[in-house]
């Protein structure tokens, strides 16, 4: 009985000297640092809470109403009291727990986290000892104020990578970020438009409008959105039978005249596609010249034997012809108003001024003399006459061009105006200014008044063939081997970029040899296809406006449907995500989403009816949220890596998502669910674009490759080959005809969608980065 009755004190003795043993084994190890300077919260000790603690102490949760999201609520604590004592961490019960001396024991062992090392412990311990100041406010400050102080430094030389390409849904223009410039080319001749600056850093993301009139593109914090011209083909005459050599339009632009190589003239109406008349062909040979006065319903030829033609517009009957040079006539061009002169330049280097005392329409006068002007060394290439007829100004194969006064002997101004022949020129309405194209590749505005020199452009390599100036003056055309180019006449600045293409096999371009202006925003070439074409165009580049802030690089635009919002998503790198939503018209800020995402945001995309948003990050999500509200409605889970892009398909039913994960996944819209995943590729698919109207998707790879999928089972159907190096984006056109994308190396790469045939490859730059023809007003 005395055992019984003194086994209970026993029991408790050894099972309360049991639990001090297994406390005392159990706590852990501090390590305290040796140092002066206050630990601080907001810099050390937050990411050490966040991770352990505040999962279950947070605003949502709040276990044992304790929220440690800031130190207030740890100084406030929750239903076992304050967690900090101030000054002393062996009477906090945040130590405690965390040190093991105190149960229960932080972090719970059921949550699967690793307790606080011996060092994290050490800071916590000299943080409260330290009076557990909250530095929250003062360290953001500094940090905002270094952050605002960011001085980004320029690209090192040579790092010129494509990072970003996008096509117009007519498929003419692809804008590329290369670097930090924004590149647009015609995409079928592979053309230079402009070169668009405002960007230090690298462009990440850039978008055209649905209906191509405005290009956004991104960087570090900033989002320019440009105004983009406009240009098409308005309609076509092909099958002419040879060359065209040159082109001559009617003062109101309605009537286009072509003279071709084989001698014959093609009347046509630039503003209706109707029937397109013949005249000849000539005797002599072919053509190399025309010209048309401001009345009178003439035309007048000049060709390779040396003779001047004259026609009656209407009917295309010979009125006359005169012999005027030994050698072919390169160029003529009627003089005044009353077109009772008309001036020839050809191969034997003289200019002649010849007189129609009775109008063109009575022909040349018997026994008609010119007066001649004499001093090119060579042939003469090009003539242009000032509008009031009081000068004619003559383009050599010297290189130079000579200003010519209609009265009097008096020796001509003379510019020395390209390395190279002079091949085409034109002057200004107002006649203030002469253009110039040589076979150096430029175009040259030079005054009439001093011959001094303006703008520049560097047109077409392997030499400009014909130059025109718009009837308004503002706007010049070029003409080249890869096609015809539109300019500011002020500034030089591009326009648009337009090119005569083989519709069998669009890796043929035509060299253009003739243009006109056919009334402003109008314009005709003729070419070595054997065809003329009628182009208009309306607008030119400038910033609309610029989007900012973003908090880091922004990696992702989209325009809704209309046009009128522009979505962007970006975010620091394992921080937190950034979508946003501007008005495209005042860029104001519409929807600031920075919780939708808890890591950086690679991809947004509209749907195609403009009801909802889709967005992919590096928290391996992509989600949907309702525009304009934001209201989240669908999240879908699968991927196992970051999410680098997504797209819709026609109908806004499906969705699919390229990962780092290697794949891309497909997604029932309405159903919430994946479909499947695509066949693995070598590295992160970094870019998808849905095929419009098919059951296709095209996913551009880190393994250098872009690749066509079968929606319906994930599988590869082809490669379009030719990147060298690791591919970031890929575009379609509206109609999927054309791809496009670009690589590290800064090459570019077009190629046909229906079979993966290489259009086109853009070489990257081969010299110093280009400047830009217009900038948002950063330094660059």
């Amino acid at each position: 009985m005395r055992m019984r009755s003194t086994f209970p004190p026993l029991l408790c003795l050894l099972l309360t000297v049991g639990v001090a043993t297994v406390t005392q084994a159990r706590q852990l190890e501090v390590n305290v640092p040796e140092r002066d300077e206050p630990v601080s919260y907001i810099t050390e000790l937050i990411d050490i809470l966040d991770v352990r603690c505040a999962g279950c102490h947070n605003s949502a949760l709040a276990e044992n109403d304790l929220n440690m999201e800031e130190v207030a609520g740890m100084l406030k604590g929750g239903t076992s009291g304050p967690s900090i004592v101030p000054g002393k961490a062996e009477e906090s019960l945040l130590f405690q727990m965390a040190a093991h001396t105190v149960e229960p024991f932080m972090p719970p062992v059921e949550k699967n986290l690793e307790p606080m090392t011996p060092d994290e412990l050490g800071l916590l311990k000299l943080w409260i000892d330290q009076g557990a100041k909250d530095d929250t406010e003062e360290m953001m400050a500094e940090l905002e104020a270094a952050d605002a102080a960011i001085e980004l430094g320029a690209l090192p030389p040579g790092v010129n990578p494509v990072l970003a390409v996008d096509l117009t849904g007519d498929g003419n223009e692809l804008a590329v970020g290369r670097a930090n410039v924004v590149q647009v080319f015609d995409a079928k001749t592979g053309q230079e438009v402009i070169t668009l600056g405002g960007h230090q850093d690298l462009i990440q993301s850039i978008r055209f409008s649905p209906d191509g009139s405005r290009l956004a593109a991104g960087s570090y914090r900033i989002v320019t959105v440009w105004n983009a011209p406009k240009g098409a083909q308005a309609r076509s005459f092909d099958g002419l039978g040879a060359k065209v050599n040159a082109i001559a339009a009617s003062n109101d632009g309605a009537t286009v005249v072509a003279v071709l190589e084989d001698g014959s003239i093609r009347v046509a109406d630039a503003t209706s596609d109707a029937e397109i008349r013949t005249i000849g062909p000539a005797e002599g040979g072919a053509l190399h010249a025309v010209t048309l006065p401001s009345e009178a319903g003439v035309i007048a030829t000049g060709g390779a034997d040396g003779v001047i033609r004259l026609w009656k517009l209407e009917d295309g009957a010979a009125i006359g012809n005169h012999k005027a040079h030994e050698g072919a006539i390169h160029a003529l061009a009627f003089v005044g108003p009353d077109a009772k002169r008309l001036a020839t330049a050809g191969e034997d280097g003289v200019v002649r001024i010849w007189s129609l005392p009775e109008g063109p329409g009575a022909g040349f006068p018997e026994g008609a003399e010119p007066v001649e002007r004499t001093g090119h060394e060579g042939p003469v290439r090009a003539l242009a006459v000032t509008p009031d007829g009081s000068a004619v100004i003559s383009g050599g194969q010297d290189g130079t061009v000579r200003i010519w006064s209609i009265e009097g002997d008096g020796e001509p101004r003379t510019i020395a105006a390209h390395e190279g022949a002079v091949q085409a020129l034109a002057c200004s309405p107002d006649g203030g200014t002469v253009v110039s194209g040589g076979a150096d590749g430029t175009a040259r505005l030079w005054s009439l008044a001093d011959g001094a020199a303006g703008v520049v452009v560097n047109a077409h390599e392997g030499g400009v063939r014909a130059v025109a100036v718009s009837p308004s003056g503002d706007r010049i055309a070029t003409a080249g081997a890869n096609g015809l180019k539109v300019w500011e006449a002020e500034t030089g600045v591009g326009v648009v970029a337009f090119g005569h293409v083989n519709a069998e096999d669009p890796t043929k371009v035509a060299a253009v040899s003739a243009l006109a202006f056919a009334g402003d925003g109008r314009v005709v070439s003729g070419a070595e296809d054997q065809g003329m074409k009628v182009w208009t165009f309306e607008g030119q580049w400038s910033l609309h406006t610029t989007l900012e802030p973003h908090v880091f690089r922004v990696l992702a635009i989209d325009f809704s449907p209309d046009g009128k919002l522009i979505a962007t998503g970006g975010g620091e790198p394992a921080g937190s995500g950034e979508v946003k939503l501007w008005d495209a018209e005042t860029g104001n800020l519409l929807l600031d989403l920075p919780e939708l995402h808890s890591d950086t945001v690679f991809g947004v995309k509209f749907r195609p009816d403009g009801t909802s948003l889709a967005t992919g990050a590096a928290d391996k999500f992509v989600r949907v949220v309702a525009i304009p509200s934001g209201e989240r409605l669908k999240a879908f889970e699968g991927h196992t890596h970051h999410v680098m892009s997504v797209d819709w398909n026609t109908e806004g039913t499906q969705l699919v998502s390229g990962g780092a994960d290697n794949v891309l996944k497909f997604w029932d819209y309405e159903n919430g669910e994946q479909l499947r995943t695509s066949q693995a590729v070598g590295s992160q698919v970094t870019s998808v674009r849905w095929v419009p109207g098919k059951k296709e998707a095209i996913g551009a790879s880190g393994d250098k490759t872009v690749r066509l999928f079968n929606v319906d089972n994930g599988r590869i159907q082809r490669g379009f080959n030719g990147p060298t190096d690791y591919v970031y984006s890929v575009a379609t056109s509206g109609d999927g005809s054309i791809v496009a994308a670009g690589d590290d190396t800064g090459a570019i790469f077009l190629w046909k969608g229906a079979d993966g045939a290489l259009i086109r490859k853009i070489e990257p730059f081969s010299g110093a980065r280009p400047e830009p023809s217009l900038t948002a007003g950063r330094e660059e």
